[in-house]
């Protein structure tokens, strides 16, 4: 516990020196002049958007549990991945955020682990569509300017998290932990982790759900990066399109490392290190990474309503038809 403590201290700690530095670099007069320029209309329609692609997520999950045939409503479905993103805001990593989501979501299911390994699914689909697109256009940038410096960083990105799922569903690692958890007298989570990596398993066989859940992701990640040239566009930022597609994808690989909370100071000062060249000014970048983040935290109030006023979240299991 204290090192789980001091990991999120460290990180925290990360977050602010990092946007301290910015902040003083830019100047905060600078800042609050790029703020008070902002194009609210348009902020707001990428915002819609922002919605709206947050429901593709909940769409992807729902055809997942559906193949499992889990008969959880869309609506519960999209209650339980705000509620996530509530939680998601107040823990330090993704995987914690998850486990709300799995574990909300599996009081309103009659075979519980589905809702993990359904999510579970749909993640390591997501994240392979991203680290291909992230990949493919780190490649173009770096045959363009010969630095690959950030094209092997992803692909090693790329390789651990394969190497990791592939690690996470083999028979022998999971056998390993089962007489791991037997020799705590923990035999009990040893089943429900065996039946979590055979249904799993079982997701990952099924070709059409496989094939419209990347389908999905690409369409996903697509409309992420059109959401963020909209915001970049309600900042003043004229940069074309192409480039959200260039750097984009990089600059949210850079943010997924483990190093500060919530990507924190690392997506801020990505932007203003790879937009800087463009000719975009710094004050600018850094507004344009604030307000993605500011859709965040729209997303987490509604989700900390839904949780506290709704059944999703303190409810007991509720069997639903579609």
């Amino acid at each position: 516990m204290q090192k789980k403590h001091r990991n999120f201290l460290l990180k925290a700690l990360v977050s602010v020196a990092l946007m301290a530095l910015l902040i003083w670099k830019i100047n905060l007069d600078r800042i609050i002049t790029a703020f008070s320029d902002i194009d609210v209309a348009q902020f707001s329609l990428a915002t819609f958007f922002f919605f709206l692609q947050q429901g593709i997520v909940a769409y992807c999950w729902k055809i997942a549990l559906d193949a499992q045939v889990s008969r959880v409503s869309l609506l519960k479905v999209t209650q339980v991945h705000f509620i996530g993103i509530f939680f998601g805001v107040l823990l330090p990593t993704s995987i914690g955020m998850d486990i709300v989501r799995a574990f909300s979501l599996s009081r309103h299911m009659e075979k519980k682990v589905d809702a993990m390994s359904s999510l579970f699914f749909v993640r390591v689909v997501g994240y392979l569509v991203f680290f291909f697109l992230a990949l493919v256009f780190a490649v173009y940038v770096a045959l363009r300017s010969g630095n690959f410096v950030f094209a092997g960083l992803i692909l090693v990105m790329a390789a651990l998290f394969v190497l990791l799922v592939w690690i996470s569903l083999h028979p022998v690692f999971h056998k390993w932990i089962e007489r791991l958890l037997n020799r705590f007298k923990l035999s009990r989570f040893a089943g429900k982790l065996d039946e979590f990596r055979l249904s799993t398993i079982d997701l990952l066989n099924e070709k059409a759900v496989f094939a419209k859940i990347v389908a999905y992701s690409f369409f996903f990640q697509v409309f992420g990066i059109y959401i963020v040239y909209l915001v970049g566009r309600s900042v003043g930022i004229g940069l074309g399109l192409v480039y959200y597609f260039i750097y984009v994808p990089v600059i949210m690989a850079i943010t997924i490392l483990p190093l500060s909370l919530a990507g924190i100071g690392l997506r801020e000062g990505a932007f203003v290190f790879f937009f800087a060249p463009l000719g975009v000014p710094e004050a600018k970048s850094l507004t344009l990474s604030l307000l993605l983040f500011s859709q965040m935290l729209i997303l987490a109030v509604i989700g900390g309503g839904i949780y506290l006023f709704s059944d999703v979240g303190t409810s007991g299991a509720v069997q639903e038809k579609v």
